[in-house]
């Protein structure tokens, strides 16, 4: 057993502590104490919990898609009081701030899990219009971060679709999985078809021609709904094609 204490940034006050208490007690943690305070970025709410140090993930992956949850910070009780997280509100999608390009052979950085967990929340509110959001954290990461970071969002909307819509489901294989699950929660975003295991996704918002590939969000999606749907954490998933490189349509691979 661990305790952990969270520091969270919402837009409102009331009803806060009683939604979040819920996920709480639902990821098989007990709720310690609480504080509330409000200031001019809006209200914070300090928890002390106690549960399973196998089911920290899953909490922390809960309140990153929380629809009341703009921002929050983790610490080990005990280690240190877990620091005031920044105010994160996403720049409009129109006016970015530009970030310098790497110089040319620059490797990837791993992801901004920062700036992932900041824009969660507004995907899981705004579902399943997540573009606007997810060009936001293109324009927000240095460019050498944006694939993975990418990639991680897809794979975290992915496993939160999975929970939302079809976790009440048996375990499935491979074929049925992408038939029954993957496939129709894929559409909800773009127009797919999925052929032998390949998924077809046409007019990528993501992937526009000569422009950056985007298909690293739907690599990660598919990731992360199948894992859920096979009850596995090893489907491989492979780009093999994109729209912004001149291919006809984004092409990704699904494999066991």
């Amino acid at each position: 057993m661990i305790e952990l204490e969270f520091q969270i940034l919402s837009d409102r006050r009331e009803g806060l502590l009683v939604d979040l208490g819920r996920l709480v007690v639902a990821s098989g943690y007990t709720l310690l104490r609480q504080r509330l305070s409000q200031d001019q970025r809006g209200t914070w709410l300090t928890m002390r919990v106690r549960g399973p140090a196998e089911h920290q993930s899953s909490l922390e992956e809960g309140l990153a898609t929380h629809a009341r949850v703009r921002s929050f910070e983790t610490a080990l009780a005990g280690v240190g009081h877990a620091p005031t997280p920044p105010l994160v509100t996403p720049a409009p999608v129109a006016t970015p701030a530009p970030v310098p390009a790497p110089a040319a052979g620059s490797p990837d950085l791993p992801a901004d899990v920062r700036q992932v967990e900041a824009v969660l929340p507004q995907l899981a509110r705004d579902y399943p219009k997540v573009y606007p959001w997810l060009l936001t954290l293109e324009h927000a990461v240095a460019d050498p971060a944006r694939k993975p970071s990418l990639l991680l969002a897809g794979q975290r909307t992915g496993t939160w679709i999975y929970k939302r819509d079809y976790a009440m489901g048996a375990k499935l294989p491979l074929v049925d999985a992408i038939k029954r699950i993957a496939l129709p929660a894929l559409r909800e975003l773009v127009a797919a078809e999925c052929r032998d295991g390949q998924f077809h996704i046409q007019n990528s918002p993501l992937c526009p021609p000569g422009g950056h590939t985007g298909c690293h969000f739907f690599a990660g999606y598919l990731e992360g709904v199948l894992n859920g749907a096979m009850g596995r954490h090893d489907v491989e998933v492979h780009r093999l094609h994109c729209r912004s490189d001149g291919a006809p349509a984004c092409v990704i691979d699904v494999s066991d």
